[in-house]
């Protein structure tokens, strides 16, 4: 079996991955990469968030090649199953694939023992599903299990990684993401520490507990769910100073923090903040509006209008050399899809697989009737005007939010006047607390 080696179908997909994901994401920032231990078997445990998209950035912050487990699902089809074998992915069986599951996971624990005792590297998101929200859920013992195994069948101290994932936003491109790597944790030293155990409950447990810890320091956890989208709006709607993706992941966690202490001692005035935040919230979904054109009484829209005039002419040519691979997954697959979690993920991959493939078939035909290495310009502007015309169709949305936003202050402006009291109001609190 290959550990170490970079097999072609990984590489190339490696490559093609981190282009793709540098475009997709506005910032991309590594933190406690000095906490992953070198020539060593480690296992990252990650909170997930974003299907497909979480074991992708995790592999491609890696020098060596990484594996990792997923639904058992996507291997139906031989051919694909093939492919997906050949780019690391290994499946995990649940109950609903049938009463063999528990054998069948049985291979794939073997195969992550022989993967780690040549000190490799493998991706478990021990919470067992993706979920969007900012909230850690209960964690499967197959991390542990698997951990275990290993320990019994390699010299070699077992090593796990809390991986926290933190997206600005999980659907929409041009996101920030901060991958933090945290304190690496001794798995065979723990198991050591307990001896000869009569129930696997009792050499699992603090094991899991050390794994939960981990991922509550790297990652932002909304304890409270009753106050969830008042976390969400104090932390990630009201707008403040751009910073640092470290900084602004230690704000938040700091604020994060002291959100859930003030929710547990002040109920009065936390149902009063709730109210504020739906109030907002009911608004913006009610007029398609952001919560962030509260913090003026009207908008201005005159340089939007000059910047959308001047920007026009580069901005069609943009969506004409991408219109095609940009639509087809969102025609093709996403509509007809009804879990939206999947967006980012099929639109980063497959998106940016297709747009790569499409310019380099137009910058072929271009070679073929120009000379001079025109192909090779034509094929960078492609790249330039199709990240001009993301941006400018960004632009007139704010544009057409800014106007949306002064028929209603014009239309109604007592409730707008309430609602802009009640913006500042949050936002001083939220920076004092």
């Amino acid at each position: 079996m290959r550990i170490k080696n970079w097999t072609l179908p990984y590489a190339l997909v490696y490559v093609l991955v981190w282009f793709t994901k540098q475009g997709y994401f506005t910032r991309v920032f590594r933190k406690g990469l000095s906490n992953i231990p070198k020539n060593k078997p480690v296992i990252f445990a990650a909170n997930h968030q974003n299907s497909l998209i979480d074991p992708i950035v995790i592999a491609t912050t890696n020098r060596y090649p990484v594996f990792f487990l997923t639904k058992s699902d996507v291997f139906k089809n031989p051919l694909i199953a093939k492919i997906l074998f050949s780019l690391n992915m290994l499946p995990i069986y649940r109950e609903r694939d049938g009463a063999d599951f528990k054998e069948k996971n049985v291979a794939i624990f073997n195969r992550c023992s022989e993967i780690l005792s040549r000190n490799g590297r493998i991706i478990i998101f021990p919470e067992g599903s993706h979920n969007t929200q900012n909230k850690l859920r209960s964690l499967k013992k197959g991390i542990a299990r698997i951990a275990a195994q290993a320990d019994n069948e390699t010299q070699e101290d077992i090593w796990i990684v809390p991986v926290g994932l933190n997206y600005s936003n999980t659907r929409n491109k041009s996101a920030d993401l901060l991958v933090s790597y945290g304190k690496a944790i001794n798995a065979s030293e723990i198991f050591l520490s307990k001896g000869e155990v009569k129930n696997e409950n009792d050499l699992f447990l603090p094991l899991m507990e050390k794994i939960e810890v981990g991922l509550r320091n790297e990652m932002l956890d909304y304890s409270h769910p009753d106050f969830y989208e008042v976390y969400e709006f104090l932390l990630n709607k009201v707008r403040r100073k751009r910073t640092s993706l470290i900084t602004k992941f230690n704000w938040n966690k700091e604020k994060n923090n002291k959100l859930t202490h003030f929710f547990e001692k002040n109920t009065t005035e936390s149902e009063k903040i709730k109210t504020q935040v739906e109030e907002i919230n009911s608004a913006c979904d009610e007029f398609d509006l952001r919560p962030y054109l509260f913090q003026k009484q009207s908008q201005s829209i005159g340089l939007y209008v000059l910047g959308l005039v001047l920007g026009f002419p580069f901005a069609v040519y943009g969506f004409i050399n991408s219109f095609i691979p940009a639509i087809i997954p969102q025609k093709l697959i996403l509509d007809n899809i009804k879990d939206r979690q999947y967006d980012s993920s099929i639109n980063m991959v497959l998106g940016g697989f297709l747009m790569f493939f499409f310019w380099c078939v137009q910058s072929f035909v271009v070679s073929l009737f120009t000379d001079y290495y025109l192909w090779f310009w034509y094929f960078i502007s492609c790249v330039i005007s199709r990240w001009f015309s993301y941006e400018y169709h960004i632009f007139y949305l704010r544009f057409r939010g800014k106007i949306s936003y002064n028929r209603f202050v014009q239309k109604f402006p007592d409730r707008a006047k309430l609602l802009q009291n009640y913006y500042s109001e949050l936002k001083l609190f939220i920076t004092k607390l």
